[in-house]
């Protein structure tokens, strides 16, 4: 009975290594179901990005003097303004008009444009983040007051009709301020 026993314990044993054995046996490694990746998009090139402007750079940093610091040009209608931004409205040279080049961050800067004709303000930031206006309180001259970082931002003067045209003045400053301490264009 002795050996009988011992048999069965073997038996049972034997069992179980051959049950741990299955369990634990190595299989051939599974190749992992093919997985398709959705493909990266690519973002469209920017092609204001790296534009030069019509009329040059306007240099400004904290406490600037004279403030306002007043430029002047032409704004030419020559594409939609909805090119920059869906949300804005009018007509935009495809360059633009003026880079401010900002070396000293703005807590709040305004930006006002002057004109005899109706004309809008675009303004892209370095970030690419874009504000656009088309007129300020009852007036026909349009001001954006932002924070604006350090870097270039591209400033574009509209029109409201494509192939128009119109003389302004454009104004940057970091106190409040009027419109008429910005004087018109000569001629439109």
């Amino acid at each position: 009975m002795h050996r009988q026993a011992l048999s069965r314990a073997a038996i049972a044993l034997l069992a179980g290594l051959a049950a741990i054995a299955g369990c634990t046996r190595e299989e051939a490694p599974r190749e992992p179901p093919e997985v398709r990746r959705a493909r990266e998009p690519v973002e469209a090139q920017d092609p204001y990005e790296q534009s030069t402007s019509r009329f040059g750079v306007v240099p400004l940093h904290a406490g600037f003097s004279p403030d306002p610091r007043v430029v002047g040009g032409t704004a030419l209608g020559e594409v939609s303004a909805k090119s920059i931004h869906r949300k804005c409205k009018g007509w935009i040279s495809e360059a633009p008009d003026y880079l401010l080049d900002a070396d000293t961050a703005f807590l709040r800067l305004h930006v006002l444009a002057r004109s005899r004709s109706d004309v809008l303000l675009v303004v892209r930031k370095p970030g690419g983040a874009v504000l656009c206006n088309d007129n300020r309180g009852g007036t026909k001259d349009p001001m954006i007051r932002s924070d604006f970082p350090i870097g270039t931002t591209q400033v574009w003067i509209g029109v409201r009709e494509e192939g128009a045209t119109a003389d302004y003045r454009l104004g940057f400053s970091e106190v409040k301020w009027k419109s008429s301490s910005i004087p018109l264009p000569d001629h439109d």
